[in-house]
């Protein structure tokens, strides 16, 4: 049985390679191409993936030969096979695998599996049931954004630069952890985060400066 680990990984640099520039691969390289040199490979293009600026394309009138392929790869971090042909993709996988570099199925368990997310500024949160349910994964996402709203992305801001404050006031790391966690159960702090992110950094100050 598979062993997933969640990570979150550092694609700056990093080559994703997608076959097929139909729907599925236009979704993968929407999402990929945000983060990561993303190579999409087809016989033909989506209208959105001709107009993206965020991909690279290569057109080919016929199927990649074994060798063409693994020399497209070479260099991949991850491959996603994601054309209408079932047999293509298991055997561009298979090469993948034989040279050494991750695969994301998309109508299979593969290396990665890229999970539902939710994204708050420097919060990120994903949401997998190891492509056993995708429905459930959306599901428990809607759930999930209606608890962590945007002024999350505004905390995590907050968190950080009051940490780095106390670093250089509070000398135990004890009383900090604590500050930080009264700073994140104040309502008050919470509420002024949807107006205005100056009172809330004042109210939430008021958590240290009694213990200075």
């Amino acid at each position: 049985m598979p062993k997933f680990l969640p990570l979150v990984i550092d694609l700056q640099n990093r080559t994703v390679v997608i076959i097929g520039g139909g729907s599925v691969g236009e979704r993968k390289a929407e999402l990929f191409g945000k983060y990561a040199r993303t190579v999409v490979v087809s016989f033909s293009f989506t209208e959105k993936l001709l107009k993206s600026n965020k991909i690279e394309r290569i057109k080919t009138d016929t199927k990649l030969t074994d060798n063409k392929f693994a020399d497209l790869i070479k260099d991949a971090f991850l491959v996603i096979p994601a054309t209408d042909d079932l047999a293509y993709n298991e055997h561009l996988s298979d090469i993948a695998s034989r040279c050494g570099v991750m695969v994301n199925r998309v109508d299979d368990l593969g290396d990665v599996i890229i999970p539902s997310v939710i994204t708050r500024g420097d919060l990120t949160i994903g949401i997998s049931t190891l492509a056993h349910s995708p429905a459930l994964s959306k599901y428990a996402r809607e759930q999930i954004e209606e608890v962590i709203t945007p002024e999350y992305a505004e905390m995590a801001i907050l968190q950080d630069e009051i940490r780095e404050d106390l670093k250089n006031r509070v000398s135990h790391q004890k009383t900090r952890q604590q500050i930080l966690r009264a700073i994140l159960d104040d309502e008050t702090v919470w509420a002024n985060l949807k107006t205005s992110y100056t009172k809330a950094y004042k109210q939430a100050a008021t958590h240290y400066y009694e213990v200075l």
